[in-house]
């Protein structure tokens, strides 16, 4: 990538302690050089070889930047600062698991409605007959029923708030990290209700899921996400389809 080239994607990825799992999505960077992206790992306070590694891997790479947060925050605190310091035209974010593919990002690098900011796009995990959602019975289900309690508390009408893939313009990127304050694993719920009271639409897109089976999320973590939930619709409201 030439210094003063602007990506078109930039594609943030947000990183604790996944030492153990950064070969895969290193190599699918290899592989995608021609594309130019901007890989933007945010190591969030990890106590293992993650940013080393990362430090390490852009060294032979071009493309990759490493932001490392002084602390353990919260998966939303690395999101939010990583949509804030995206330069791609279009900015997204993954899991370090490739749960989600990036590289799918690339059928809409020329979207004009997401370029212009009037959308962000969203991955929704549908389970169906063809496999393409490869997703423990157990974790869909809860996923279902947390699901039913956002869409009661908040308004919001998506079918996947959660899914570790979303895709929006670099401007409409850093104005919703600006307004974002949940550091935890409900972030993706403030940020598509941000999103909805600035005017956008929300896309809803099926995309294939390979659940990597070492969630990080916990069922204390879900308790947790309940109670932010009610923290950020006391702040913003009820949301309303227009």
């Amino acid at each position: 990538m030439k210094p003063a080239e602007q990506p078109p994607v930039t594609v943030v990825v947000p990183c604790y302690n996944e030492a153990n799992r950064l070969g895969r999505i290193f190599e699918l960077i290899r592989q995608a050089q021609s594309r130019n992206w901007e890989w933007l790992f945010v190591d969030d306070g990890s106590s293992d070889s993650t940013a080393q590694d990362i430090r390490d891997f852009a060294k032979t790479v071009s493309g990759v930047k490493l932001l490392s947060l002084e602390r353990n925050s919260g998966k939303g605190c690395a999101v939010r600062h990583g949509l804030a310091m995206g330069i791609g035209r279009l900015v997204g974010y993954v899991d370090a698991d490739l749960a989600a593919d990036p590289l799918l990002f690339d059928r809409y690098s020329e979207d004009q409605t997401l370029l212009d900011g009037e959308e962000i796009l969203l991955g929704i995990r549908v389970k169906t007959h063809d496999g393409n959602v490869q997703r423990l019975l157990y974790r869909h289900l809860m996923g279902r029923a947390f699901q039913t309690y956002a869409s009661l508390a908040t308004g919001l009408t998506v079918y996947d708030t959660q899914c570790g893939f979303k895709l929006m313009s670099r401007e409409r990127a850093a104005e919703l990290a600006s307004g974002m304050t949940c550091d935890g694993f409900a972030f993706d719920v403030e940020l598509l209700m941000l999103a909805k009271k600035a005017g956008l639409r929300l896309r809803e897109e099926m995309i294939p899921w390979e659940e990597q089976g070492d969630s990080r999320v916990r069922f204390r973590h879900i308790i947790q996400m309940a109670f932010e939930i009610l923290r950020i619709r006391r702040a913003l409201g009820p949301v309303r389809d227009s």
